[in-house]
């Protein structure tokens, strides 16, 4: 008995080419930058090298992931983008998940670098459309990054106790939807295409991470990080009950 084996077509061995080469020089750059964070005394150990484990296997699921889902031939500037973004977004998490508390130092280390990602938020978007390698992959990969960052953010706000634990509300809304979308059906559907609430998510997805980093900054009294976040919070359910609401005024009555 033989196994055929279906080659992939050379468009997909031509991304799968630039992906792995992005993907190695990503990684020895994410080491690198560790590394000089730990030397400097900016980042401890442990945290670092956990957030390398974590981009170490979102590479390896992404790498999974493009063959199959990625339409175009090239990985393009725009995912490359976002990449930078994610690795950002795991440094975070190691500092979130290690148990140590953070002092005013690592704090703004923490503000300046994601900071520094939510200015590049936006320019993936722009990115794609101007080479013309637009994707509903690339959509879903920009905004996971998005949910994951600000998931991070809400733990280590909570974390440094600059804001009561109903913080993680931010971080914890979007797991939240999609959990509940197994039980109705109806919330898997994607959106309604609509320019205005496709603006809306990317404006209070923004605003999110804006009022987490403003309730991060050491300087910030207690008081007003909580009332900028407590704002953010109430514009991300308004978000998420519009969306549910164009979700089943446009349901197919059966």
């Amino acid at each position: 008995m033989s196994i055929e084996i279906t080659p992939l077509p050379s468009s997909s061995l031509a991304l799968m080419r630039e992906a792995y080469a992005v993907f190695a020089w990503a990684l020895g750059l994410a080491v690198m930058a560790t590394l000089l964070l730990i030397l400097g005394g900016a980042l401890r150990a442990l945290p670092g090298m956990a957030g390398l484990g974590l981009f170490t296997g979102l590479l390896v699921a992404l790498a999974r992931l493009l063959a199959d889902h990625h339409p175009h031939p090239r990985l393009g500037a725009a995912n490359r983008i976002t990449l930078i973004r994610a690795a950002v977004a795991c440094l975070i998490a190691g500092q979130a998940i290690d148990p140590a508390a953070l002092d005013a130092a690592e704090r703004w280390v923490l503000v300046a670098v994601a900071g520094a990602a939510l200015l590049l938020d936006g320019t993936d978007g722009w990115a794609a459309r101007r080479q013309g390698l637009a994707s509903a992959f690339g959509a879903r990969f920009d905004m996971e990054i998005d949910a994951f960052a600000i998931a991070v953010l809400a733990i280590t706000v909570a974390k440094v106790a600059a804001v009561p634990c109903w913080v993680l509300a931010i971080g914890a809304m979007r797991y939240l939807y999609l959990a509940v979308g197994w039980v109705f059906p109806v919330l898997r559907r994607p959106p309604p295409a609509c320019v205005f609430a496709d603006r809306r998510r990317k404006a209070i997805a923004v605003v999110q991470s804006l009022a987490l980093l403003v309730a991060l900054a050491p300087a910030t009294p207690p008081f007003w990080g909580s009332a900028t976040c407590a704002l953010a919070l109430g514009l991300l359910a308004y978000s998420f009950a519009a969306d549910i609401i164009m979700l089943l005024a446009t349901e197919p009555h059966r």
